[in-house]
């Protein structure tokens, strides 16, 4: 995976850590401003007990303002990694974290040889990023989002 470094700096500082049910009110608020369709509740738990997920959150220290600034999603199956979902609140957004999300949570797993994920072909910024950490498109996904299809990106680890 490429690296870049010249993102502005995360404020406040965050950490990176596993999603906990506690967390999915903030989770749920920053889907409803990023994303067409949020995921209902039933699908975030059943999600976070699956043992075949893996859900990061950046989460700012309470002493700092805390709370919850962006959240990524993966399932892992033998050597595979599928992308779930990532989503950055809007003000901390071009300041690297959406990298920064994905690239631990992909770490996590060093039996990966493969990582797959599904975008918007609209959503300029996110291709940007995949773009920039080697993901390629390898094929489409008729009107997955119902209104738009999907680009399929991969990328070899």
């Amino acid at each position: 995976m490429k690296e870049r470094g010249d993102e502005a700096p995360l404020v406040p500082p965050v950490e990176l850590r596993p999603m906990r049910e506690e967390d999915l009110p903030e989770v749920w608020e920053i889907d409803s401003v990023s994303l067409a369709r949020p995921w209902t509740r039933a699908i975030w738990q059943a999600e976070l007990h699956s043992p075949f997920s893996d859900y990061l959150v950046a989460a700012a220290n309470t002493a700092e303002g805390g709370g919850i600034s962006g959240y990524v999603g993966i399932k892992h199956t033998a050597d595979e990694l599928h992308v779930m979902n990532i989503a950055v609140r809007p003000e901390s957004r071009r300041r690297g974290l959406a990298r920064r999300l994905l690239t631990s949570a992909i770490s996590k797993h060093p039996e990966a040889r493969t990582v797959y994920l599904e975008v918007r072909p609209s959503n300029a910024s996110a291709r940007s990023l995949y773009d920039s950490l080697g993901f390629s498109t390898v094929g489409r996904r008729p009107r997955y989002y119902g209104d738009e299809d999907a680009l399929i990106m991969s990328l070899t680890l």
